[in-house]
Protein backbone atom coordinates (compact mmCIF):
# COMPACT_ATOMS: atom_id res chain seq x y z
CA UNK A 1 0.00 0.00 0.00
CA UNK A 2 2.95 2.39 1.06
CA UNK A 3 4.25 2.20 -2.61
CA UNK A 4 0.94 2.85 -4.38
CA UNK A 5 0.30 6.03 -1.62
CA UNK A 6 3.95 7.49 -3.17
CA UNK A 7 3.70 6.22 -6.70
CA UNK A 8 3.53 10.29 -7.68
CA UNK A 9 7.00 10.43 -6.25
CA UNK A 10 8.43 7.22 -7.51
CA UNK A 11 7.26 7.74 -10.94
CA UNK A 12 8.48 11.66 -10.82
CA UNK A 13 12.02 10.66 -9.36
CA UNK A 14 12.18 8.16 -12.11
CA UNK A 15 11.48 10.98 -14.66
CA UNK A 16 14.15 13.62 -13.37
CA UNK A 17 16.27 10.91 -12.91
CA UNK A 18 16.34 9.69 -16.61
CA UNK A 19 16.27 13.76 -17.84
CA UNK A 20 19.25 14.35 -15.97
CA UNK A 21 21.48 11.01 -16.75
CA UNK A 22 20.21 11.47 -20.58
CA UNK A 23 21.43 15.29 -20.45
CA UNK A 24 24.63 14.05 -19.03
CA UNK A 25 25.54 11.39 -21.03
CA UNK A 26 24.40 13.93 -24.28
CA UNK A 27 26.91 16.66 -22.98
CA UNK A 28 29.57 14.23 -22.39
CA UNK A 29 29.23 12.95 -25.74
CA UNK A 30 28.71 16.30 -27.59
CA UNK A 31 32.00 17.49 -26.31
CA UNK A 32 34.27 14.51 -25.39
CA UNK A 33 33.52 12.67 -28.55
CA UNK A 34 31.93 15.30 -30.88
CA UNK A 35 28.71 12.86 -30.96
CA UNK A 36 25.40 13.64 -30.54
CA UNK A 37 22.01 11.41 -29.44
CA UNK A 38 19.21 12.55 -31.83
CA UNK A 39 16.81 11.71 -29.49
CA UNK A 40 18.53 12.88 -25.92
CA UNK A 41 16.45 16.22 -26.15
CA UNK A 42 13.17 15.25 -26.55
CA UNK A 43 13.58 12.29 -24.24
CA UNK A 44 14.69 14.48 -21.84
CA UNK A 45 11.71 16.76 -22.53
CA UNK A 46 9.19 14.42 -22.42
CA UNK A 47 10.49 12.62 -18.97
CA UNK A 48 10.57 16.73 -17.47
CA UNK A 49 7.41 17.18 -18.49
CA UNK A 50 6.34 14.20 -16.53
CA UNK A 51 8.33 15.28 -13.42
CA UNK A 52 6.72 18.58 -13.16
CA UNK A 53 3.17 16.88 -13.41
CA UNK A 54 3.49 14.23 -11.15
CA UNK A 55 5.85 16.92 -9.00
CA UNK A 56 2.78 19.13 -8.57
CA UNK A 57 0.47 16.23 -8.11
CA UNK A 58 2.85 15.15 -5.22
CA UNK A 59 2.86 18.49 -3.81
CA UNK A 60 -0.75 19.06 -3.96
CA UNK A 61 -1.16 15.38 -2.22
CA UNK A 62 0.94 16.89 1.03
CA UNK A 63 -0.72 20.27 0.91
CA UNK A 64 2.29 21.59 -0.08
CA UNK A 65 1.65 24.29 -2.48
CA UNK A 66 1.07 27.76 -1.27
CA UNK A 67 -1.99 29.26 0.22
CA UNK A 68 -3.27 32.82 1.49
CA UNK A 69 -4.36 31.95 5.02
CA UNK A 70 -5.18 35.29 5.64
CA UNK A 71 -8.53 35.06 5.14
CA UNK A 72 -9.34 31.53 7.74
CA UNK A 73 -7.81 34.16 10.42
CA UNK A 74 -11.01 36.20 9.88
CA UNK A 75 -13.20 33.15 10.71
CA UNK A 76 -14.03 31.65 13.79
CA UNK A 77 -12.35 28.02 14.22
CA UNK A 78 -15.51 26.36 13.40
CA UNK A 79 -16.40 28.75 10.37
CA UNK A 80 -13.06 27.40 9.19
CA UNK A 81 -13.71 23.94 8.79
CA UNK A 82 -17.01 24.54 6.35
CA UNK A 83 -14.99 26.97 4.27
CA UNK A 84 -12.01 24.62 3.74
CA UNK A 85 -15.15 22.37 2.39
CA UNK A 86 -16.44 25.27 -0.01
CA UNK A 87 -12.80 25.47 -0.91
CA UNK A 88 -12.41 21.42 -1.60
CA UNK A 89 -15.30 21.60 -3.10
CA UNK A 90 -14.81 24.08 -5.79
CA UNK A 91 -10.69 22.43 -6.15
CA UNK A 92 -13.03 19.14 -6.67
CA UNK A 93 -14.83 20.45 -9.53
CA UNK A 94 -12.10 22.38 -11.38
CA UNK A 95 -9.61 19.17 -11.30
CA UNK A 96 -12.43 16.86 -12.85
CA UNK A 97 -13.08 19.68 -15.02
CA UNK A 98 -9.20 20.36 -15.98
CA UNK A 99 -8.96 15.68 -15.95
CA UNK A 100 -12.15 15.60 -18.60
CA UNK A 101 -10.61 18.63 -20.27
CA UNK A 102 -7.26 17.28 -20.65
CA UNK A 103 -9.16 13.98 -21.37
CA UNK A 104 -10.56 15.11 -24.81
CA UNK A 105 -7.00 17.17 -25.36
CA UNK A 106 -4.82 13.90 -25.20
CA UNK A 107 -7.44 12.27 -27.51
CA UNK A 108 -7.18 14.66 -29.77
CA UNK A 109 -3.28 14.02 -30.03
CA UNK A 110 -2.76 12.48 -33.38
CA UNK A 111 0.93 14.05 -34.00
CA UNK A 112 4.77 12.12 -32.98
CA UNK A 113 7.76 13.33 -32.28
CA UNK A 114 9.96 14.27 -34.83
CA UNK A 115 13.09 12.06 -33.94
CA UNK A 116 11.47 9.11 -31.62
CA UNK A 117 8.42 9.15 -33.91
CA UNK A 118 6.56 9.06 -30.03
CA UNK A 119 3.15 9.82 -30.30
CA UNK A 120 1.74 13.00 -28.13
CA UNK A 121 -0.84 10.88 -26.93
CA UNK A 122 1.67 9.00 -24.63
CA UNK A 123 3.36 12.60 -23.39
CA UNK A 124 -0.15 14.75 -22.73
CA UNK A 125 -1.58 11.36 -20.69
CA UNK A 126 0.38 12.56 -17.55
CA UNK A 127 -2.27 15.38 -17.75
CA UNK A 128 -5.20 13.52 -17.55
CA UNK A 129 -3.58 10.95 -15.14
CA UNK A 130 -2.15 13.73 -12.41
CA UNK A 131 -5.73 16.10 -12.34
CA UNK A 132 -7.39 12.38 -11.72
CA UNK A 133 -4.86 12.26 -9.22
CA UNK A 134 -5.36 15.56 -7.54
CA UNK A 135 -9.28 14.94 -8.02
CA UNK A 136 -8.94 11.86 -5.37
CA UNK A 137 -6.98 13.63 -3.53
CA UNK A 138 -9.30 16.14 -2.71
CA UNK A 139 -12.18 13.64 -1.97
CA UNK A 140 -9.83 12.70 0.64
CA UNK A 141 -9.30 16.27 1.78
CA UNK A 142 -12.98 16.28 1.75
CA UNK A 143 -13.14 13.43 3.71
CA UNK A 144 -11.07 14.24 6.20
CA UNK A 145 -12.62 17.54 6.50
CA UNK A 146 -16.16 15.93 7.29
CA UNK A 147 -14.65 13.93 10.10
CA UNK A 148 -16.17 14.90 13.46
CA UNK A 149 -13.14 17.09 15.12
CA UNK A 150 -12.31 15.83 18.49
CA UNK A 151 -12.84 18.14 21.35
CA UNK A 152 -10.48 20.72 22.08
CA UNK A 153 -8.42 20.28 25.97
CA UNK A 154 -8.55 23.79 26.58
CA UNK A 155 -11.98 23.59 28.51
CA UNK A 156 -10.35 21.81 31.22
Amino acid sequence: MRFIYNLEEILASIAISITVLVVIINVFLRYGLGFVVPWSEELSVICFTWAVYFGISSCYKHKLHMGVDVILSFISASGQRYFRLMISFFLLALNILMAYLSFNYTMLSTKVTPVMGMSYFTINGVLVVCFSLMAIHTVRFILDDLKPSEPSNEAQ
